[in-house]
């Protein structure tokens, strides 16, 4: 056994310190601190999290909800709570500088939680982000404490400097022990965040595609809102190449108001082996207007190509005022990049699951 000169488990530290005058010794003030963010939190879990919660608003289009920093916290404090620390005898720097080395095994977050939470995922309810990750939390929580999965031990050095009678860890010294203490930390709220987050891109690139909503899409996408509703407008709304100039307008506006009102509902997504790459069930009622009022158009007699463009704008204009829709189904998609890359190729399955939401002449 490797031999220590003050050890202190503080696992059970507040029993040993009890009797320490306050600031007695660096080393007893270490433990009293660690002891101390076991029980009561710390300001150092605070900042642990903002950075944790800004690496993944750069990962996610969603961001974190304000809601959630302090359950999060106390995960924290509860993740680091499950680590048993052993403070060695402090060392002198100078008159007023000391280093204490506290040796413990990292909790790992990921590897304490993984299996867990992938069978959490997979029978997913909502698609509220913070009730999700709420609800991850509260059952890691309880794997904090029945089946803690540790990495290889280490030894951190925290910096203690005094003044006068009293005691303080630096900064820079304290972060880094923390840091390394809890690894993989924003895992739980990582992985139910990939999920929402492809859900919520998956709603928004229906929403602009259909109904010009592009607003979450140019978020997703990093486009301006006009260059989204550019790429909305792009192809889409071509009229026929015959059709008299006096009616596009109306072609369009018509079809525009047609596709407004396409219905569907995106389920939550499953995520794959690998990176990007999901399969999603989204359910429809068929939008049979457009066909509609193209079969009512060439069932109809024209002597002009003016008569032809004017009974074609008109019926457009009937099924926009009152659409007609087919039988709810429901298809299962794969999203990934090269689904979305093929997604204007006929035997794609986003293709397919468009043509299905609009139906076609």
């Amino acid at each position: 056994m490797r031999k220590k000169g003050f050890l202190i488990p503080c696992l059970f530290a507040l029993a040993v310190l009890t009797g320490c005058s306050n600031g007695d010794t660096a080393d007893k003030y270490v433990g009293e601190q660690i002891t101390s963010m076991k029980e009561k939190g710390s300001d150092s879990f605070t900042t642990l999290l903002d950075e944790g919660i800004a690496k993944s608003n750069e990962a996610f289009t969603l961001q974190f909800p304000e809601e959630l920093k302090e359950p999060y916290q106390e995960f924290l404090k509860d993740s680091f709570n499950a680590v048993t620390f052993e403070v060695s005898s402090a060392k002198k720097k100078s008159d007023d500088t000391f280093s204490v080395l506290v040796t413990y095994t990292p909790i790992n977050i990921q590897r304490t939680t993984d299996a867990s939470n992938s069978e959490f995922l997979s029978t997913l309810e909502t698609t509220d982000l913070t009730a999700a990750v709420t609800s991850i939390l509260e059952n890691d929580a309880g794997l904090l404490t029945d089946t803690p999965v540790h990495d290889n031990e280490i030894i951190s050095t925290l910096d203690v400097a005094k003044k006068g009678d009293k005691y303080s860890i630096t900064e820079d010294s304290l972060k880094k022990f923390v840091e390394q203490a809890i690894v993989n930390y924003m895992e739980p709220y990582n992985q139910v965040c990939d999920i929402i987050d492809t859900y919520d891109f998956i709603n928004a690139y229906l929403n602009a595609s259909f109904k010009g909503d592009v607003a979450q899409f140019a978020l997703h996408t990093d486009r301006t809102e006009e260059e989204a509703y550019a790429w909305y407008e792009e192809d889409v709304f071509d009229p026929p190449a015959d059709l008299s100039e006096a009616y596009v307008d109306r072609y369009k506006a018509a079809l525009k108001t047609i596709m407004s009102q396409c219905q569907y509902t995106v389920g939550i997504p499953v995520k794959e082996a690998g990176g990007f790459s999901y399969t999603v069930d989204v359910t429809t009622t068929p939008n049979n207007s457009f066909a509609d009022a193209y079969h009512e158009f060439e069932n109809g007699t024209y002597y002009s190509l003016d008569e032809a463009s004017a009974g074609l704008v008109q019926a457009m204009e009937k099924y926009a005022a009152a659409p007609t829709f087919g039988e709810e189904t429901t298809q299962n998609v794969t999203i990934n990049s090269s689904s979305l890359l093929s997604a204007n190729q006929e035997n794609s399955e986003l293709y397919t699951l468009a043509t299905t939401i609009l139906m076609m002449p």
